[in-house]
Parts: structure tokens; C-alpha cells; sequence
């Protein structure tokens, strides 16, 4: 093979289980993609976040200048969190079904277009949250939107964002109160509830959104608190407050920014379960901090 043939390897990390093995079908669309761009993908299989996770610091570690998520938000959680602080960028193509950090960043769903972005995208330097030391790229909650997940994860024949708003009214109709004391940098909160969210992109559940001013690269966290209220009323609220409303139409909800958040469940209480991304990954206690430009990220140019 002569100089002129020899193509740019593109290391891509995939979850073969990813929308129940759904995202193989991508794999063809996107090698014919990065081959017509001069590149050749090489397909790595990940067993679990912790692997992915590895084997993307692992390229990192040997230069590679970029390494490809292909998954759903968890799989570009696992990859990213190889890749913060170094200098090898992450490229999204998307094959989970929310896809809510995409949205964000304008990466387009349809796979070829965003293998496009390979060559013909810009690198931009983002903020990442870290939870206890476990790196979460979109938002941590924790309340009514662990209780939106488990529904939504419990049907098949819905799909896209409807499945998300299926779960949002189940989980009102159902809504439980949560009582935790937050330190919000250094204000402490006691807070009873339905949510407590720390926003970095904003967007969750395949288009709804916790914190629709929520930047990805102010080196802030967005912290949204949906206090206590009669349930329809909250309802009422929350559809005025994820449509950009003025605060007078949603004054049970509270907002403010922060650098470094610490929770902690009520004395005696059992802890509560917390999501980062779409995925339950920890409990109470926990801290939420910002990592301002740790992370690169391929986008339309």
C-alpha cells in the first residue's frame, strides 16, 4: 500500500447492546462514511462502562487525536470519562434512545451526518460534572426524574422522547417526596421536594428540558429544585418551566448556579438513589462539582 492509500485509523467504541442491539445496523452507514473521508474505523466492543472507559483512555494514552462513542448518553459518559483532560477530542454517533447530550451540542442524529463531523467538524472545549469522582457529561438527579427513568425503562413499544414523556406523567401521577439538605456551594438548603437537579447540558429524556439556560461551557452548574406543591399544580408548572416560561408561571421551582454541590438525605432516612445521564450510578451522600474545559468535543464546524 503506497502513501497516497493509507488511511487514518478512527478508534470507535460501541455497546452492542445499546437499544437492544439495535445499533449494529449503524455500524455499515458509518464505516462507508468515514471511509469516503479518507478514514477506517476500528470497531471496539465494550463489556461495561468501566471497559469503555479504559478503552478510551487507553487511545488517548497512545495519541489518538480523536476516539468515537457509539451508544446512547451512557456510552458517551464511559468514553468521556477517558478521554477529560486529555487531548484527544470525543466523537458522538449516536445509537441509544434519548440522545440528549447530542442535542446540545447540535450533533445531528441521522448517523451519517454526524460521522461527517469527523472531518468536517471543530473541536470545542466543554465543562463535565464529576460525582464523586465518577465523570456525568449532561445532568445528576435525583427525585422525580430517577422515577421518570424506571418507567420509561419499563416499556419497549414506545419510542423516542414519547417514552419520557410516558414516564414524566407516570412518575407525577406517582410522585413521591424526597427531603435532603443540599450545600450549594456555601449555602446550606434544607429541601423537601419532588426534584433536585445539577445541570451541565440541560436536556434529559429525549428532548425535555431541566435547565433550558443551562450552558455546557460556563464552568457552572445549574441547580433546578422542584419544591413542594399540590401535584397538579406542579404539573402545570413543569410543562410552563420546560417550555422557557417566565419564573412567575413556575414559582415552586427554584433555580440558582454553583460550582460544588454536596447531598445528603434527611437524618435517619434511607438514601436516595441518584442518575447521571439516563442511568442510576450512585446515592446519597454525594458531591456534584464542576470541571470547567475538561473535555474536548467534535461539533459542526
Amino acid at each position: 500500500m503506497n502513501a497516497a492509500t493509507v488511511r487514518t485509523t478512527v478508534p470507535v467504541i460501541l455497546n452492542p447492546s445499546a437499544r437492544n442491539g439495535a445499533v449494529r445496523k449503524r455500524i455499515a452507514p458509518l464505516k462507508k462514511v468515514l471511509a469516503a473521508d479518507g478514514f477506517s474505523a476500528e470497531l471496539v466492543e465494550s463489556t461495561s462502562e468501566a471497559h469503555a472507559t479504559e478503552l478510551a483512555a487507553r487511545f488517548a494514552e497512545q495519541g489518538a487525536p480523536i476516539v468515537l462513542s457509539l451508544g446512547g448518553d451512557g456510552m458517551v459518559r464511559a468514553v468521556a470519562a477517558g478521554l477529560v483532560d486529555t487531548d484527544t477530542a470525543l466523537g458522538i454517533v449516536p445509537g441509544g434512545r434519548g440522545n440528549d447530550f447530542i442535542g446540545k451540542l447540535g450533533i445531528p442524529k441521522n448517523v451519517s451526518a454526524a460521522a461527517g463531523l469527523i472531518a468536517g467538524g471543530r473541536n470545542r472545549t466543554i465543562d463535565v460534572l464529576d460525582l464523586d469522582g465518577r465523570v456525568c457529561v449532561g445532568n445528576v438527579s435525583l427525585g422525580l426524574d430517577s422515577q421518570v427513568q424506571a418507567f420509561a425503562d419499563s416499556v419497549r413499544r414506545i419510542r423516542g422522547h414519547w417514552v419520557y414523556l410516558y414516564g414524566l406523567v407516570r412518575a407525577i401521577v406517582r410522585a413521591r417526596r424526597i427531603e435532603v439538605t443540599l450545600t450549594v456551594d456555601d449555602e446550606s438548603i434544607d429541601f423537601r421536594g419532588f426534584s433536585a437537579g445539577f445541570a451541565n447540558s440541560g436536556r434529559y429524556g429525549g428532548g425535555l428540558k431541566l435547565s433550558p439556560a443551562a450552558e455546557i461551557d460556563d464552568g457552572l452548574i445549574d441547580v433546578v429544585l422542584f419544591t413542594d406543591a399540590a401535584i397538579p399544580l406542579l404539573a402545570l408548572e413543569l410543562v410552563a418551566y420546560m417550555f422557557g416560561a417566565g419564573r412567575r408561571l413556575h414559582p415552586h421551582i427554584r433555580f440558582t448556579r454553583a460550582r460544588e454541590i454536596h447531598i445528603a438525605a434527611a437524618e435517619a432516612a434511607d438514601p436516595i438513589e441518584i442518575v447521571a445521564d439516563g442511568d442510576a450510578v450512585a446515592q446519597t451522600p454525594a458531591t456534584v462539582r464542576i470541571r470547567p474545559g475538561s473535555l474536548t468535543v467534535r461539533v459542526p464546524a
